[in-house]
């Protein structure tokens, strides 16, 4: 029987037990968190284990998946590929670029494994557009554009540990255009405001963020996020090439409303609520695709070393914010020549 542990109780960590168990009903789970009272309640709703330490969580025979707050993160990771666990991190796996190569170094030269939770790489409309952007469905590649719009903000107390809007949400986004395209970013422009009411100033951060992508060869992505679409939840990418124009999730419950030929009142699926009702799916496949990793049955499908990137074109992004400058991605950091097989 594969034995995993929980860490974190919170809406994620809730979240991957209950697609662990929803996948294999027959795994050993472990719960823990730092809130007992969390923990216990969602160990006793899914028959699992709660315990009262890290230490006894990553006493696991098998894996870990860490869904704890991101300053954790580092410390955990290690603490898992030295047990020989298979880990499964979300993001980021550190707070700055630096601290996260010295992971993916340690977790290189442990000979560790971890997945990292960029869960758009699990999502079956992403994987199918970049099936198809791999076979040549779209042409030469000229233009991407992205969707990030949140329904509601996050709670002012999100805010102090959060990184900023580019570290929290448009990271996504960072990680998911290269890996659609096959092409790594050159350069990052961004542009941000604050459009809304929130405590978004006093923590130098905004409700409406524009990110400008040049990829190699040329080829331009814009990424757009806010905060607050109070119509609902809208995450999509679309692809424009030579021979067509493709897009994924881009639904009847996208809540984008077309003015011609729409009847007044007319009925739309109702539109999507947050990240868990969008990307269901996705979620479910990654913990899938974890459970596999851990059995040497499957391919890891966000390897620690293919997420440098989208790391350090944050910190860029953050310094485009502050400077109004364009700033270029030097490639002497790559984690394709620095860690090969993306660990």
């Amino acid at each position: 029987m594969t034995e995993i542990a929980v860490l974190g109780a919170g809406r994620i960590g809730s979240l991957h037990a209950e697609n662990l168990l929803a996948h294999d009903p027959g795994l050993d789970l472990v719960i823990h968190d730092s809130d007992a009272a969390a923990g216990q309640a969602l160990a006793g709703r899914l028959g699992a284990r709660f315990v009262a330490s890290a230490a006894e969580a990553l006493a696991v025979r098998d894996a870990v998946v860490i869904a704890t707050p991101s300053q954790t993160h580092p410390g955990l990771i290690a603490a898992g590929v030295e047990r020989g666990l298979t880990v499964f991190c979300e993001k980021p796996i550190a707070t700055t670029s630096d601290q996260a190569l010295g992971v993916a170094e340690l977790v290189r030269d442990a000979g560790g494994r971890v997945q990292v939770g960029f869960q758009r790489r699990c999502d079956p409309a992403y994987t199918r557009l970049r099936d198809a952007v791999s076979a040549g469905e779209a042409g030469d590649l000229l233009f991407v554009r992205t969707t990030a719009f949140d329904r509601d903000p996050p709670p002012a107390e999100f805010f102090a540990l959060s990184g900023g809007f580019a570290a929290d949400c448009v990271v996504h986004d960072l990680d998911a255009v290269p890996w659609l395209t096959g092409r790594r970013i050159t350069q990052v422009y961004a542009d941000g405001a604050v459009l809304t009411e929130g405590p978004y100033a006093e923590h130098d951060d905004h409700d409406v963020l524009t990110v400008l992508l040049t990829l190699e060869g040329g080829v331009r992505a814009v990424l757009t996020a806010s905060r607050t679409q109070p119509h609902g939840y809208d995450h999509r990418v679309e692809v424009m090439g030579t021979k067509g124009a493709l897009s994924a999730g881009l639904t009847p419950r996208t809540p984008l409303t077309p003015v011609e030929g729409t009847a007044p009142g007319e009925a739309r699926a109702e539109p999507y609520d947050g990240f868990v009702d969008r990307f269901a799916e996705a979620y479910a496949a990654e913990m899938a695709a974890f459970v596999a990793l851990c059995r040497d049955e499957g391919a890891n499908p966000c390897p620690i070393g293919e997420t440098l990137d989208a790391m350090r074109a944050v910190e860029a992004t953050r310094r485009s914010l502050r400077t109004g400058q364009r700033v270029e991605l030097a490639q002497d950091l790559s984690s394709n020549c620095l860690l090969p097989g993306g660990v």
